[in-house]
């Protein structure tokens, strides 16, 4: 009887927890906002199996395309805050979005998720068809205002960072451009190199290998610096364009309320995947500057440049909502 009673004395203790345990997910998520074969979906396939093999359980990718990011974002504020549900974000999702809509969004960048870990970052060029009659940045802004057709760029869309940067630009420079936003990297490339449109906005990594064919040429770069696998080509701010500094970058985002403690453990288990030769190989062929950092360095970052978007998208008078 005494073995009876003590049988079920700790069935009732341990039942509870085995539930739990049969309740809780076996397969982790990172989820991505674009579709399959980008840099998004290419970092976050890399960081799903560095993340898989340090907490030894499965970690998938879960693709939400569509609204440039939002339906992924959503599901990310939907999502508990167990460690389970991660998100790859690019910059323009955080910090940009949220000023180039009227309505307000389904949720906020800023309280709704918490920085896990920065990836890496990326600059931004302005480059012209290889017919232009113009050599360098100062002979194109000559060309563009010697006629008004000439001042045209395109980007990958409206209300992308490119997009900025380029009404940044006419600002800066005096020159009244006018915006052409394109579906994505792919189609405004296509009209650069068939001389539908004279010039582009666009990731600097993606047009190198277009430069290096003598197909294009970029005239400058948004970065604090000139580039390791590009050195020949300036910077806005050494050609006198400083406020034009602004680099791109990924990072990994988690739902708000994360344990410290796993937040803590996801950041250090990414940097040090970032640390081995086989990421930062994958890196380097992103053209992605590394960049380490805490949650609380990574957090204060998005601020800085969330409060610095927000009157540039108010003085241009953009809004995605009459798009």
């Amino acid at each position: 009887m005494n073995l009876a009673r003590l049988f079920l004395a700790v069935a009732a203790f341990i039942l509870p927890f085995c539930a739990a345990m049969a309740q809780a997910p076996t397969t982790a998520r990172i989820l991505v906002g674009y579709p399959p074969g980008g840099a998004v979906d290419t970092l976050a396939r890399v960081f799903a199996e560095k993340l898989a093999e340090a907490i030894g359980r499965p970690v998938v990718v879960e693709t939400r395309a569509g609204a440039s990011g939002q339906i992924a974002a959503m599901a990310l504020k939907a999502a508990a805050p167990d460690g389970n549900t991660l998100m790859v974000v690019p910059e323009a999702v955080i910090v940009l979005s949220p000023h180039t809509v009227k309505t307000p969004l389904a949720y906020d960048t800023l309280n709704d998720f918490v920085p896990v870990a920065y990836i890496g970052g990326f600059d931004y060029g302005l480059a012209a068809g290889a017919k232009i009659p113009a050599n360098d940045l100062k002979e194109w802004v000559g060309w563009t205002r010697a006629d008004r057709k000439n001042a045209t760029y395109g980007s990958a869309g409206a209300g992308t960072t490119p997009h900025f940067l380029g009404l940044m630009f006419a600002q800066a420079s005096g020159v009244q451009l006018v915006h052409v936003p394109y579906r994505g990297v792919g189609p405004a490339i296509a009209d650069l190199l068939g001389g539908q449109i004279p010039a582009v906005m666009l990731p600097f990594a993606q047009m190198l290998p277009l430069v290096k064919a003598g197909k294009i040429r970029i005239l400058a770069h948004s970065g604090g610096r000139r580039s390791s696998v590009a050195p020949e080509i300036p910077t806005f701010k050494e050609l006198g364009y400083p406020t034009l500094e602004v680099s791109g970058w990924y990072g990994i985002m988690a739902p708000a309320g994360i344990r410290p403690d796993l937040l803590a453990r996801y950041n250090d288990i990414i940097i040090q995947a970032m640390r081995t030769p086989g990421v930062r190989e994958r890196m380097r062929a992103l053209d992605l500057e590394i960049r380490e950092m805490t949650p609380a360095e990574f957090a204060a970052m998005i601020k800085a440049q969330y409060d610095r978007w927000g009157p540039i998208v108010k003085a241009s008078g953009f809004s995605a909502d009459s798009q």
